[in-house]
């Protein structure tokens, strides 16, 4: 059934082995981090909804939203690109902040509205207008129970075998479990989720901080929503459409080999170097802050650590200690603040030395 690949097929053989493997030989999932049995619905100005399946914490983020005919969207000078919605789930409610981004996802973000979601009562978000934004309308609505087929899983490596199965009784999401079957840790790794053809998700899990992802002889699981994106049945009904296969087309093990697609090694290669390039300012300015004002190591600290997601919440944990440390008074001679220093740079020199550069 894995034909459609035929360079992987050792790994799919591999792969089919452990899927054909009894219950009691597969260790039991994990939790389900997705509730599959209802799901966010944002419905826009221009009459489009998209509804994805619950995280217990999750988001989207789109650059295609309607906005007001001839406002200026652009905030100090700066042109409005992204408009994002994130989630938590509190008890039976959902609480849901809406934001905007300017000059790129997650570039000085701006938060419009926090609401709170209960039942199937909608919500209209009639703040973005100020920003000349069209409102957005959130919902929460059940997902109907479907039929759900595992998809199809490959790996462009033997070293690494791949399965997936759905979360709940219906497409919303699924959960892939991948084995590291080398004696080295598995650092990253890149997957593509296909509809017959069609690109649906690509993604790329990868540890926290530069850690290992899969270290050996032991399996890693992640879940992989999916959404309607606007997708309407003949009686204008909200569809959902299973996911066929996910192949896994390039990884790296922690020696720097790389394994599939060379241009996603290239890709996570600029990302780690810029990572690291803000790693040592931020060390920099840790080494050379004793003494010096708090204030203003703030300032310069709040100006750096942009590159990703990772580096700004890494970034925006330091500021809310420093933060603590303003409003104390307390000076940048005193032993407290010198442990914070000390304690900051074994933490990030840690995760600079953790960068490894893949191998040409």
């Amino acid at each position: 059934m894995f034909s459609l690949i035929p360079r992987l097929t050792a790994a799919t053989i591999a792969a089919s082995a452990v899927l054909a493997l009894p219950l009691s030989a597969v260790a039991q999932p994990p939790p389900a981090k997705t509730d599959t049995s209802r799901g966010l619905s944002i419905r826009y100005a221009d009459g489009r909804t998209t509804t994805g399946p619950l995280r217990r914490t999750g988001g989207m983020w789109t650059p295609d939203f309607p906005t007001i005919a001839g406002a200026d969207t652009s905030r100090e000078g700066v042109r409005l690109t992204t408009l994002d919605v994130k989630h938590v789930i509190d008890g039976a409610d959902v609480v849901v902040t809406v934001s905007l981004f300017y000059g790129g996802p997650g570039q000085r973000g701006v938060k419009v509205a926090t609401v709170r979601l209960s039942g199937d009562e909608p919500v209209h978000v009639n703040e973005l207008r100020a920003y000349g934004v069209e409102p957005i309308v959130l919902s929460l609505v059940p997902i109907q129970a479907t039929v759900a087929y595992a998809p199809d899983v490959v790996s462009v490596s033997g070293q690494l075998i791949a399965r997936a199965e759905a979360v709940g009784p219906n497409v919303s999401a699924y959960r892939v479990v991948v084995a590291n079957r080398s004696v080295l840790p598995l650092m990253w790794l890149q997957f593509k989720a296909y509809r017959g053809d069609r690109l649906a998700i690509l993604g790329r899990p990868r540890g926290k901080r530069n850690q290992p992802l899969v270290l050996p002889n032991a399996e890693y699981s992640f879940e992989v929503t999916t959404s309607t994106l606007g997708q309407e049945a003949a009686d204008r009904s909200e569809t959902w459409r299973p996911l066929d296969r996910i192949e896994v087309v390039s990884l790296m093990w922690q020696d720097g080999m790389v394994e599939g697609d060379p241009a996603y090694a290239a890709q996570q290669r600029s990302v780690d170097a810029t990572r690291a390039a803000q790693l040592e300012v931020l060390l920099a300015l840790l080494h050379g802050a004793r003494g010096r004002s708090i204030v203003s190591l703030r300032e310069q600290i709040a100006r750096g650590m942009t590159s990703d997601l990772e580096t700004r919440r890494a970034r925006d944990s330091m500021l809310e200690e420093l933060d603590a440390f303003v409003a104390k008074k307390t000076s940048p001679d005193a032993p407290e603040f010198g442990a914070w220093v000390t304690r900051a740079i074994g933490e990030y020199e840690e995760w600079l030395a953790r960068i490894v550069k893949s191998k040409p």
